[in-house]
């Protein structure tokens, strides 16, 4: 168990920073907490990722 606090503060000095907070707290808000799941397998064909990432976010719509 931990004896210490290990939460820093975040600092947020880019308009990408702010805008990736923004989209995690509207993705949480949204769908509630990222729960990962076990690990199936790991690919790094870009094809496929990019195939991927096109399907979830049409489901997310």
């Amino acid at each position: 168990m931990a004896t210490e606090s290990f939460y820093e503060t975040m600092v947020i000095d880019t308009p990408e920073a702010g805008a990736n907070v923004a989209k995690a707290i509207e993705d949480y808000e949204k769908y509630g907490p990222y729960i990962p799941g076990p690990v199936q397998g790991v690919n790094n064909d870009p094809e496929l990722i990019k195939q991927l990432g096109e399907k979830l976010r049409q489901n997310r719509m």
